[in-house]
């Protein structure tokens, strides 16, 4: 028999991923994340909030919620940092590098949270056999149902098409203009 939902306890996915922050949901986030990464503009990385979590506990708490509820991000907060590392086999050319964004630490944990309250909407909304989103699906297993198709319609030698798109340089092909 299903439990009644409590009248404090969010019941909709709107009220879930609009439900005030906790300090344990931001701690988690920040655990979740990597060691070692650059900060963002605003120089406080992951190590700062792991440090210094028991005396600051209640102000990223305070931030996050008043970024989510009332929905005031500042363009501080949302601005990146874009650098460009090189890639290991040497730095000739503008493709030699690989640009990445360095964002504020808050924004990755805000980022993280409302990334793990989606996944119960995706485990209800996307089907078992896609593999981009879905929790517990890989690529290797679509690799391993594309193998095995083929192994089955060979086996009883039944016609099969196999059709292969490449998107490495799908996104080189975009135009990359902004006004």
């Amino acid at each position: 028999m299903k439990e009644a939902a409590r009248p404090d306890q969010p019941t909709t996915y709107g009220e879930i991923l609009e439900k005030p922050i906790d300090t344990t949901e931001i701690y988690n986030a920040i655990r979740a994340g990597g060691r070692n990464r650059a900060p963002g503009n605003d120089g406080l990385g992951l190590e700062f909030y792991t440090v210094n979590w028991t005396v600051i506990r209640e102000d990223p708490c305070n931030i996050l919620n008043q970024m989510i509820t009332a929905g005031i991000i500042t363009p501080k907060q949302k601005h990146g940092v874009i650098v460009c590392l090189p890639k290991p086999h040497g730095m000739h050319t503008p493709g030699d590098y690989r640009p990445i964004t360095l964002l504020n630490t808050d924004y990755k944990i805000l980022s993280r949270i409302k990334a793990r309250r989606l996944n119960p909407v995706l485990e209800e909304h996307l089907r078992p056999t896609q593999y981009c989103g879905v929790p517990g699906n890989t690529i290797m297993e679509a690799i391993a149902t594309v193998r095995e198709a083929i192994a089955f319609a060979e086996f009883k030698k039944v016609p099969i098409c196999v059709l292969s798109l490449d998107f490495k340089k799908a996104f080189d092909r975009m135009s990359h203009k902004y006004q």
